[in-house]
C-alpha cells in the first residue's frame, strides 16, 4: 500500500507537524510556561480534574488565578481537617499563595498554567514540539522530592482526586491528535533521558525545566535545518560549536562560524517548505492512531509505483506555483525513480518561497519567528566574527549534569563524548575554559600529577 495521498492536488502550503514556527505568529503563541506544564502532564500523566475546573469562571484570562484561588480554599480545609494549629494557615498561604510561590513547591503545580487553555490555542504548538521528541515518555512512580512539614501538606492536597485526575490520553499527547515518529532519533533519545534525569530530582526539574526546553528547542531547530535534506539515512548529531559567555570571538576560531549558527541560519529556508510538501504527500488516519513520517522515513517506503503519482503532481504542483508568462518544467520526464520526483517536489517547495515571489513574505515570518523564539537564547553577535553560539554558565551546569546523568563523574573526554552526541561541540580553546570554571565550582577531581586524567562530577 503507498504511503501517498490517494489524490494529491496542489493547495496552501499547511504544516501541522514537526515544528512550532508557521509563516504568521502572535504574540504568546511561545508561551514556555505552558511548554513546561504540558511537558509536565505528558510527564506525570495528571491534570486538573472536570471536577475542579467545572467551577471555574469561562474567562481565559482569570482561570489561572481562579483554578489557584480554588485550590487555595481546598488547601485551608484540608489544612485544618489535618491539624489542630489552625494559626498556622496564615504562614501557609503567605508562603505558597504568594506571587509565583506555589510553582517552586512541586512540579504538578504547573499544570494550573494550562487552566485557561483550550484545544485550538496556538500555545500548543511549542509544547508539541517535545511532546513528539517525549515519545509517550512517562514515569510510573514520581520520585518522592524533599519537603518540609508545610510543603507536604499543600503537596498532598494538590495530588488528591479533588484536585487532579489521570490524563488518560496516553501516548497520544499531541494537541492534532496525530502523533509524530521521530524525525531526529539521536535528539529523541536524549531528550528522554536528560528529562527523565531531571525527574528524578523534582527540585531541580522545577529550577532548570525552562532551561531543559529552551536548549532542546535550539537544537532541534538547528539539527533539523542541518538535516532534514538528507534522505537516504536517519539524521545524525551535527557539530554545532559553542563558547562559553566570558570568551572572546575570533576569526582564527574557524569552527565557531563553519559550524556554527551562520550555517544554520543559511539553512533555516528549508524547514517550512521541505515539511509542509512531507506533509501534503502523506494521508495519517487519526483514528487509527497511525503516526506521520519524518521526510528521510517517507522517503525510504516509496517505491516505483509511486513514480507516475508524483510526477505528475510536482508538473501540477509546477504549474499551480508558476508567476512567469512562460511555463517551464525543465525535468526528465522519463525518469522512473520515485526519489528523484520527491527531490523536484521539494525543489519547487523551496523556490515559490525565493525572493521576489509572492509568497516570500511568509517565509520571512516564519524565519524571523524561528530566529527570535527558538535561536535567540544561544545565538550573539560578536563584532567582526557575526553571529556564533554562547553558553552562559547556567546552561553549562545543565548540559554538564545532564551528561554526566544517572553516573557519578565522568572523565572530561568522556563528558565531551556526551556533549558530542546530542550536537553540542567546544573547541580546543573553550575546552579549556570549561575546566577553569570546573574548578571554579569545584567539581573537579585531578587523578594524577600531569592532569591527563580529569574527573568532572555533577553540579547539583
Amino acid at each position: 500500500m503507498s504511503i501517498l495521498k490517494a489524490t494529491l492536488t496542489p493547495g496552501n502550503n499547511v504544516l501541522n507537524s514537526y515544528f512550532p514556527a508557521r509563516t504568521g505568529n502572535n504574540e504568546g503563541d511561545f508561551d514556555w510556561d505552558i511548554a513546561k506544564a504540558i511537558v509536565v502532564r505528558n510527564l506525570y500523566r495528571k491534570q486538573l480534574s472536570t471536577k475542579f475546573t467545572k467551577g471555574l469562571p469561562k474567562d481565559p484570562e482569570n482561570k489561572e488565578s481562579s483554578a489557584i484561588n480554588a485550590f487555595r480554599t481546598i488547601c485551608k480545609a484540608d489544612f485544618k481537617e489535618r491539624l489542630d494549629e489552625a494559626g498556622l494557615w496564615e504562614y501557609l498561604e503567605e508562603m505558597y499563595f504568594s506571587g509565583e510561590a506555589l510553582y517552586s513547591v512541586t512540579p504538578e503545580a504547573l499544570l494550573f498554567k494550562l487552566a485557561p487553555l483550550t484545544g485550538n490555542s496556538p500555545q500548543h504548538r511549542l509544547a508539541d514540539m517535545f511532546s513528539s521528541l517525549m515519545q509517550g515518555l512517562y514515569i510510573e512512580s514520581p520520585i518522592q522530592q524533599e519537603t518540609n512539614f508545610l510543603e507536604q501538606q499543600v503537596v498532598e492536597s494538590l495530588r488528591s482526586e479533588e484536585v487532579l485526575s489521570l490524563f488518560e490520553r496516553g501516548k497520544k499527547t499531541l494537541s492534532k491528535g496525530i502523533n509524530e515518529k521521530s524525525f531526529l532519533p539521536f535528539l529523541t533519545k536524549h531528550f528522554r533521558s536528560d528529562l527523565k534525569f531531571l525527574a528524578s530530582h523534582p527540585k531541580y526539574l522545577i529550577d532548570q525545566l525552562q532551561n531543559l526546553l529552551k536548549l532542546y528547542g535550539y537544537l532541534y531547530t538547528a539539527q533539523l535545518a542541518l538535516n532534514i535534506k538528507g534522505l537516504d539515512c536517519e539524521p545524525t548529531a551535527k557539530p554545532l560549536y559553542f563558547i562559553m559567555e566570558n570568551e572572546t570571538a575570533s576569526r582564527e576560531r574557524t569552527d565557531l562560524v563553519r559550524n556554527g549558527h551562520q550555517t544554520v541560519a543559511r539553512l533555516l529556508v528549508n524547514i517550512f517548505p521541505y515539511l509542509s510538501m512531507s506533509e501534503g504527500l502523506q494521508d495519517v488516519s487519526k483514528e487509527d492512531n497511525e503516526h506521520r513520517l519524518p521526510l528521510w522515513q517517507l522517503a525510504q517506503k516509496l517505491t516505483d509505483d509511486d513514480s507516475n503519482k508524483l510526477r505528475e503532481y510536482a508538473e501540477a504542483f509546477a504549474l499551480n506555483r508558476n508567476e512567469s508568462l512562460t511555463f517551464l518544467f525543465p525535468y526528465d520526464k522519463n525518469n522512473t525513480d520515485p526519489r528523484y520526483w520527491l527531490n523536484v517536489l521539494l525543489e519547487l517547495a523551496v523556490q515559490q518561497f525565493d525572493k521576489g515571489m509572492k509568497r516570500s513574505a511568509a517565509q520571512i515570518k516564519f524565519i524571523k519567528a524561528t530566529e527570535d523564539e527558538l535561536c535567540s537564547t544561544f545565538v550573539k553577535a560578536r563584532g567582526q566574527v557575526g553571529k556564533v553560539l554562547v553558553m552562559n554558565q547556567d546552561y553549562i551546569a545543565l548540559i554538564t549534569n545532564i551528561a554526566i546523568g544517572i553516573k557519578d563523574k565522568l572523565r572530561f573526554h568522556e563528558l565531551l563524548t556526551e556533549f558530542n552526541s546530542r550536537g553540542i561541540y567546544f573547541d580546543k580553546q573553550s575546552q579549556q575554559a570549561l575546566i577553569r570554571f570546573y574548578e571554579r565550582v569545584g567539581n573537579v577531581e585531578r587523578m594524577s600529577d600531569s592532569g591527563d586524567a580529569v574527573y568532572v562530577r555533577k553540579i547539583l
